[in-house]
Formats: structure tokens, sequence, C-alpha cells
């Protein structure tokens, strides 16, 4: 079995927090350097299943989401938060705490005003929000974890991106505008006064991948979700642990956020320390390991089980792991 473990917020905390992870230590140890997707977990996901480089996103996260885009170019429209300084505007994050309410006030607002241009806004949860368009191709966008810095430059490009820049500065005016927004800003939360649009293609344009795919509903997920639905499966619900994993060739397990230290210990014990052991005893295939530090850049350890004195080492002159640097070199 060739086991994809994906771990939201693993690289996020503290080095010292992971003294007592021996489990990702020895993974470390056993597979080679880890590789960045600056794109962030999605396509370190994809890359994982060896989907091609070029397969967008947003279809399959639009289908593990819970909204089948048929046929149509769907692409992210994540709502944003932007900060005007004197020269630039920059990013302050994605909004991830909308209420249902809120969401359907400000999806119904856009859809109004954008319906004669052809693109009609979809939320299936506050924290899914896709676009559909009648324009034939989608243009050259950055990942949302990618941002950084000044937004100008990372802006759509390519065909049709002087209309895409001119509709966002308009998506901006509205959502600055609408009530919404006021009132979350009079009860001390950030505004989502902006779109991000990325990952943009049709679900044609993605071949199906066969996996066993667990995973919980959380943006996360998305994309595995998509995956499995893609391929005609039934996405399963995360199981307790590791043990509980249902057998196949191929499995990927979309595993809770590591918000603090505890939760990395729960990972630990029910996923990290069982599946490396299982590599161990060449119960699996293969391990590989797909984490990021909130929503920032990924990086993907993949091992295949290792040789009888490389896991002497491992066990008798164990290292502590050390979470890839930011810029993604360790």
């Amino acid at each position: 079995m060739h086991l994809v473990l994906v771990v939201p917020q693993l690289l996020g905390l503290p080095p010292e927090a992971y003294t007592a992870c021996a489990a990702l230590g020895r993974l470390a140890r056993y597979a080679p350097a880890p590789t960045p997707f600056p794109d962030g977990l999605d396509v370190g996901l994809l890359a994982a299943l060896g989907c091609p480089q070029d397969t967008p996103c947003a279809p399959l996260a639009a289908l593990g989401a819970g909204f089948d885009p048929g046929d149509a170019l769907v692409m992210r429209a994540d709502p944003i938060s932007l900060i005007a300084g004197r020269d630039n505007v920059r990013l302050a994050g994605r909004v991830d705490d909308l209420s249902t309410p809120d969401t359907q006030a400000l999806v119904d607002a856009l859809n109004a005003h954008f319906a004669a241009d052809g693109i009609t806004f979809h939320a299936s949860r506050p924290d899914a929000w896709f676009l559909t368009t009648t324009i034939d191709e989608a243009p050259t966008t950055t990942a949302l974890p990618a941002v950084t810095g000044a937004i100008h430059a990372q802006m759509p490009r390519g065909r049709q991106s002087v209309a895409w820049r001119r509709w966002l500065s308009e998506m901006q005016m509205l959502l600055h505008a609408a009530a919404a927004n006021a009132a979350r800003e009079s009860a001390g939360y950030a505004a989502a006064n902006g779109i991000w649009i990325s990952g943009g293609g049709r679900l044609r344009e993605v071949a199906p991948a066969p996996v066993v795919v667990c995973a919980a509903t959380q943006r996360e997920g998305d994309v595995a979700r998509g995956l499995a639905l893609h391929a005609g499966t039934v996405p399963l619900d995360l199981p307790a642990n590791h043990a509980s994993l249902p057998v196949a060739e191929r499995v990927v397990a979309v595993l809770p956020k590591v918000a603090d230290v505890d939760a990395l210990h729960a990972l630990d014990v029910a996923w990290l320390a069982p599946a490396v052991a299982a590599l161990e005893r060449a119960a699996l295939d293969s391990l590989t390991v797909v984490a990021d530090a909130t929503g920032n850049a990924a990086h993907l350890w993949r091992a295949r089980r290792p040789a009888w004195h490389r896991r002497l080492v491992a066990r008798f002159s164990p290292a502590p792991f050390v979470p890839p640097a930011p810029g993604g070199e360790e």
C-alpha cells in the first residue's frame, strides 16, 4: 500500500515542539530532502499522486466541496482582506471566519453585479468560494499560499488579464461597501474586502487518479475528495487512527490541523508513529507526508522501506525533526 498523509499546519509549531515526535525524525532520515511546493498543500498532494504539474486545483476543490461545475471553467474565488498602503495594496490574509448569512449576502451582491459579465459566484461553504465564467480560457494566476508582499505583480496575467484586473477592482469596491463588511469591522473582525482568483480549469482537464480518500469536510480536504469523486469513488470519513484505514493500493488521508503541541502528540500517537512503524516492517510500500504551516508553502517527504542498517541508526541514534525554513530550505 502507498499511503499519503496530508497534515495541515504540521510545520507551524516552534522547533522544540517536535522533540518528542520521534516518528517524524525517523521519516526525515528515510526520505530524501523534502520537496517544497510554494503553491501549497493542494499542489503538493497532486504531486504526491503523480498528477501532471499543470493539473488545475479549482475544479477538484469545487467538486470536493459539494459544487459540481460540470464542464464550466471554474476558479477559486477566495475572500481576502486587503490593506491599502501609501504606494501599494498588500494581502492581510484569507478571511476564514465568515458566517453563512454574511457569505450568502456577499455572494448575492457579487452575482447581481457580475451577471452581465458571465461570472457567477458559488459558495459551497463559508470557507469554499468559487466562480464560474463563460470566458474560454483561465488567466495565469498565483496561488494564495504563494502571495507575498504587494499584490500588483501577482495579479492575473496572460490572456484576458486586463479584464480580470478590472473585475477584481470592481469586486473590491463592491465588497468594501457591503453592509456585512461594515458590521464585521464594527465587531472587530477583518473585512472581506477582496477576492483572490486562482487554480482555474475544467474537470475534463484532470486525468482521473484512482485513489481511496479519507478526509473530513474541511477546506484542506476538498481537492482530495474531488479527486476521489472525479475517479468515480466516494470519499470516506477520516477514521480514528492509522490502524482503521481501508486497505487499498493507494490511500490518501487528510488529517486534522495541527494547532498546538497537544494536537501534534495526538497526531503522533494515532497516525505518524504507526505509519512509520508500518513502513519499517514493510506493511507499507511507501509513506508520503505533505505538510504546511498555516496555509503557506507545503513540503513533501516520500520514503520507501529503509534498509535494516538505516532502521538501526534511526532507532539507536535518533535525530530530532527539523521543519524546513519558510523559504523552502532546511
